[in-house]
């Protein structure tokens, strides 16, 4: 897709409304668009029930400096849960040597979000490279489109930079990029969005990166 290299003049609040057709046409397409995943992932359950298959993503892992620091970033701000936290002393009672809890920094939190795959965040020097400005590996979380922009003024609210929002993808579907306190690159992306017509293609983001200073 054409990638954007310059932000819009005018922001989503501040453009024009858009008619209620292009509204109705928006709203159509993300039903449309939930109702097809839903039968994809339908049949992928139903075909083939005697052969061996995956059943579902289980977890991501995230690189992350600071446990303490991701935790306040992805609870605190983003909303997640903690379902465990597997530490030095639970992987001993495991069976885990010392030296391997230090060598494959086996420690980490794992969260939970209302759906999908289980984050797994793991305690490095960094994450991705901070000097990287590519467009993957990112991780894109799901929000309704009448709280998308209130997502985005509550990141920025806690310092957190932004690129965005533009249309990548069909009428209806806006994005907005942004990264944790180490570098992992993130989304949050919506469908049936009517807030205002967006620029189409992903935005520039090269500058994303920011001190995060917790509360």
């Amino acid at each position: 897709m054409e990638r954007i290299q310059t932000r819009p003049r005018t922001s989503a609040r501040e453009a024009p409304a858009l008619p209620l057709i292009a509204r109705l046409l928006r709203k159509g397409i993300a039903i449309g668009a939930e109702l097809f995943v839903a039968w994809v992932r339908l049949r992928y359950r139903l075909s083939f029930p005697w052969r061996a298959k995956l059943k579902h993503l289980d977890h991501i892992t995230i690189p992350c400096g600071d446990l303490k620091i991701a935790e306040d970033f992805y609870v605190g701000l983003l909303g997640a849960r903690v379902a465990m936290r597997i530490d030095k002393k639970l992987l001993l009672r495991l069976g885990w040597s010392e030296e391997q809890i230090e060598k494959q920094h086996a420690a980490h939190v794992s969260l939970t979000l209302a759906g999908g795959p289980r984050i797994d965040l793991f305690e490095y020097l960094q994450g991705i490279p901070r000097e990287q400005a590519v467009m993957h590996p990112h991780l894109a979380l799901m929000a309704s489109s009448a709280h998308f922009l209130e997502w985005k003024r509550r990141l920025e609210a806690r310092g957190v930079i932004t690129a965005g929002p533009t249309q990548p993808g069909p009428p209806g579907q806006a994005s907005f990029y942004f990264n944790d306190p180490f570098g992992n690159h993130l989304e949050i992306v919506t469908m049936g969005f009517v807030g205002a017509e967006l620029p189409v293609g992903v935005p520039d983001r090269s500058a994303l990166n920011y001190r995060w200073l917790p509360e």
